[in-house]
Formats: structure tokens, sequence, C-alpha cells
């Protein structure tokens, strides 16, 4: 396992608004669209780094979710704002394990997790370059800031 920084410099925050679209018959977020904030939270935890994922992909380097954990809390209804602080958890030579924490205010909706494999264009595993390890235990960019979804 590789050392990691105080969970606060790994630590990134992405806001959204729930859209009608995501809810269900209830009128609440469907159970689904939980991973869907994830995922969006994770992009910006790079972004906030200053990587695009994309750019890792056109060199060979893709990062699957090979494992996903949810905790369902309370719903998020439509039209709420949410925040999901994103922290990396864990780093091997080859994964990488984040933690999500869906909260409306200060009300924790959902934890979540998922580790993601580092493979190449044949989907075989590899190691964590160096370089992708160095963003995975810094901070944010003094000149990143948060985009709220949609923005």
């Amino acid at each position: 396992m590789t050392p990691l920084p105080a969970p606060e410099v790994v630590t990134s925050r992405h806001r959204l608004r729930v859209r009608f679209c995501e809810t269900d018959l209830m009128g609440i977020v469907h159970h689904a669209n939980y991973l869907v904030y994830c995922e969006a939270a994770r992009v910006e935890w790079l972004l906030l780094r200053g990587v695009s994922y994309e750019s890792w992909t056109r060199h060979g380097l893709h990062l699957p979710v090979v494992d996903a954990t949810l905790r369902y809390k309370l719903p998020a209804r439509f039209e709420d704002e949410l925040e999901v602080v994103t922290t990396v958890v864990e780093l091997s030579r080859v994964a990488v394990r984040f933690r999500y924490r869906v909260m409306r205010k200060a009300t924790l909706l959902c934890e979540a997790e998922t580790r993601l494999a580092c493979v190449g264009d044949d989907l075989r595993l590899k190691r964590i370059p160096a370089e992708v390890e160095r963003i995975f235990t810094s901070g944010e960019l003094a000149s990143a800031a948060p985009r709220a979804a949609g923005a």
C-alpha cells in the first residue's frame, strides 16, 4: 500500500442539484443514480488536480470500477442541492479506492466506496504509473475551482 497524506489533502467536494429525471415514482432519487453522482465527483476530483481522465485513456491507462458499495441513509429529492465529498482512502500498486459521502447540507444521505483497477488498452491489470500515483496522493491545485454540475 502507498501511504496517503492527511484525508483533507486527498478530499474534494462536488456540488449538484437533483434533476427530475433522476427520481422515481416515489419522488426520490433512484438508487442507481448515486453511482452516477460518485462518478461525476470522481471525475471532478481529478479535474481539481489538473487531470482529464480522457487524457489518461489516450495514453492507454484505464481505471474501470471493479467494486462498488453503497449504504443509503436518507432519500434525496428533486431539486435538492447535494454535495459529494470524495476522498482517496487506499492506493495499491494496481488499484485505488475512493470513499464518497453524499450530503444535503449537514445531513448524510449515502455513503459509498468504489475500487478502480488500473488496466491497459488490452484490459490487463497493470501497475499504476508513478506520475498517476502522485496525482492520487496530491491536493487540489490552487488555480482549480469546484464546478457545480451543469456549469
